[in-house]
Formats: C-alpha cells, sequence, structure tokens
C-alpha cells in the first residue's frame, strides 16, 4: 500500500468516527500523520436532508491538521453539528481536542491529550477532560493495529430533568483503553474499526464502549467518499437519554 493511500486511510477513518456520537475520548490515534516529519490535514462534511412531517437539513463538518517533528507529533481537531429544522437554526454538538504523542520506540510511544464539547442530544452541557497513557503498533502486510490505555480525568456538567437521580455535575477519573485496526481492501479503498472501552475506575459498573467501522472509497487524489456505522453504549446516562445508540453516515473528505 502506498503512502498516500495510508495516509488517506488514516485521515478519513478518523474523522468519520468522530462524526458519529462523540464520547469522552474521540479516536485520535488514528490521526496520527504517517510521516516523519511535515503537516497533514483533512476537511471532513457531512450533509443530510429530511422531508415530509419535518423539513431538515443537517450539515457535520470536521477539520483536523497534525504536525510531525522527529520523535514529537502534535494533534488538533475540531468537529461540529450545524442543522435547520423547519426554517430554525440549531448547533447540537461541538468539539475541539488537542494531542501530543511521543515516540520512545518505533512501536510504542506515550501520548498526552486534552479536551472540550457539548452535545445537547444527551443532554452534555460542558465536558472538559485531560489524559496521558502509552500506546502500541503492531503492524503486517496491508494492515496496521494499535492498542492503547490511559487514565482520564474528566468533568461534566449535565442538563437533568426535575426527577432524574442523575448528578447534574459528575467529575470522574476513567481508564480509558482502546482497539484500532486499519487494513487495505483495494488500492482506492480502505477499512478502519476501533472499540473504547472507559470504565471509571472507583466504580467498574460505570463504564462507556464506543465502537466504529468505516469504509472509506478514493474518487479523486485528495477526495474521498466514506461511510461508517457507530454504536455508543453509557451505563449510567441522564434521565431521558437511551443508553445505547447508533449511527450510519456518509460524507466526503478532503486530505493535503
Amino acid at each position: 500500500m502506498s503512502l498516500f493511500s495510508r495516509r488517506r486511510i488514516f485521515w478519513i477513518g478518523c474523522l468519520v468516527s468522530l462524526i458519529a456520537p462523540c464520547e469522552a475520548q474521540v479516536n485520535i490515534e488514528r490521526l496520527r500523520p504517517e510521516v516523519s516529519t511535515g503537516t497533514t490535514g483533512l476537511i471532513q462534511l457531512d450533509l443530510t436532508l429530511r422531508s415530509g412531517n419535518v423539513d431538515l437539513i443537517e450539515i457535520t463538518p470536521a477539520a483536523a491538521i497534525g504536525f510531525s517533528q522527529g520523535a514529537m507529533r502534535w494533534t488538533l481537531l475540531a468537529s461540529g453539528d450545524l442543522g435547520w429544522e423547519d426554517g430554525e437554526r440549531f448547533a447540537n454538538e461541538a468539539l475541539a481536542h488537542i494531542r501530543l504523542n511521543r515516540r520512545l520506540r518505533p512501536r510504542l510511544g506515550i501520548e498526552a491529550y486534552g479536551q472540550a464539547n457539548y452535545d445537547k442530544a444527551r443532554r452534555l452541557d460542558t465536558r472538559y477532560l485531560v489524559g496521558a497513557g502509552f500506546r502500541f503498533c503492531v503492524s503486517g502486510d496491508g494492515v496496521e493495529s494499535w492498542f492503547g490505555s490511559s487514565l482520564m480525568a474528566e468533568s461534566e456538567r449535565h442538563e437533568v430533568l426535575p426527577a432524574d437521580f442523575h448528578a447534574a455535575d459528575t467529575d470522574d477519573l476513567r481508564w480509558s483503553s482502546y482497539l484500532s485496526v486499519r487494513a487495505s481492501i483495494s488500492e482506492t479503498a480502505g477499512l478502519t474499526g476501533t472499540v473504547y472501552v472507559q470504565p471509571v475506575v472507583s466504580a467498574f459498573d460505570d463504564y462507556r464502549v464506543l465502537a466504529d467501522i468505516s469504509i472509506d472509497t478514493r474518487i479523486t487524489g485528495k477526495l474521498s467518499l466514506s461511510v461508517s456505522a457507530a454504536v455508543r453504549r453509557d451505563s449510567d446516562p441522564v434521565g431521558g437519554v437511551a443508553e445505547t445508540d447508533s449511527r450510519l453516515s456518509t460524507g466526503l473528505g478532503m486530505n493535503w
């Protein structure tokens, strides 16, 4: 698989997964630049149109940039959700993430990250988090696998219903682990899959799981079409929010 194809699969896969409902830690691992030095980036856009009982236009943009120099890699990412329902504009969610990776050995590295986001559909007014941990890579012919584990401190503020027993403000320390696999399907198509598990350190029955899979196909040299599916489970959501939800999305991405 060529360097360009590997980079393209890497960026598209990550940003498609971010457009799915965002968990406490998004799939930033797949934003790791594929070059030893320099800058890479991508812009991703999803569009949803509905008519009939409700007239809805929903746009989901995301943008990412990565800078790599020697053993150090910086990643910056932002995503959001804008829409118009029956002529009224709304913004349901937004996210900003920064991450620093340092390579210790060819297949072993450490990282630190921070994030801020909100998600009105899940009654999440604000979330702030910081974390640090390690990651390990196993690669083969056309396939790369990454395993990572970190401790993550998060602070959340929720919009709770009057009869809801869930706390409006929560501060937790979570153990976040993930497995991410990227594979080449053909010269123009790639597959990316990731699973995150994030229990609270002091109460393992309070956990979050996020699983997503995406396929992207190159249309031109820098433009790709992507299709993704994601499933998320939160064992302790606020009232009025389902424990499990899923999402299927399509989008276009342009990388440089």
